[in-house]
């Protein structure tokens, strides 16, 4: 059997000064860290509604707001030179050029993934913010604020909390266990037209005649 190594420390008075210096610090320090904690005060949310747009087939992150024109043509093709946003370090697509202009406006997130390589399942994943599981559906992001702050916050305004544009997408915009009562009101119509008409809903000048 090995020996156990002997640990010896004499308490000098060079090092008794020494450790009173370092827990003097240190409590300094910890009060600081909880002065500087409570000196933060959390951001008040001022929005009121969330227009989300979800681009089937759309253009990819290396075509709008993720350019790495270093990859290569193979990579992203024609748009290898982004341009500067009005955000310093903030570089978009060169396709972008009014959005570079309000960059302070907007966050970018470049660093969020999931790793499935399946459209549905990575779909249902980002929608709902969590993995599929056998016989549960997880309600969609939309059914998750018209519950908190919809109905059952309260909410009796004309226009339903929840609207999607022109029909609801499968599972992806459904409201899962919370119930039918936080479903979508989809509301169909062809947005190409002008006006554009929510079906089964007359036009206010119709209802004024």
């Amino acid at each position: 059997m090995s020996e156990k190594p002997e640990f010896s420390f004499s308490m000098t008075r060079r090092n008794a000064l020494r450790l009173g210096l370092l827990g003097a610090a240190g409590l300094l320090f910890s009060n600081g860290l909880v002065k500087a904690a409570e000196a933060i005060s959390p951001l008040k949310a001022k929005a009121k509604a969330v227009i989300q747009v979800w681009l089937w087939g759309g253009p990819s992150h290396l075509d709008t707001f993720d350019p790495k024109p270093d990859a290569g043509y193979d990579y992203c093709g024609k748009y290898d030179k982004p341009i500067e946003t009005n955000v310093s370090g903030i570089l978009i697509c060169q396709a972008l050029p009014l959005l570079a202009k309000m960059a302070d406006k907007y966050s970018l997130l470049r660093g969020m993934t999931h790793g499935n390589n399946g459209h549905e399942t990575a779909a249902y994943m980002v929608m709902t913010g969590t993995k599929p599981v056998d016989g549960v559906v997880s309600p969609s992001v939309g059914a998750v604020v018209s519950y908190k702050k919809g109905y059952s916050a309260g909410y009796s305004g004309l226009i339903p909390p929840y609207v999607t544009l022109t029909k609801p997408q499968g599972r992806f915009s459904e409201a899962g266990f919370l119930g039918s009562k936080y479903q979508p009101f989809a509301t169909g119509g062809d947005p190409a037209k002008t006006p554009f008409a929510v079906e089964g809903v007359p036009e206010p000048w119709k209802i004024i005649r």
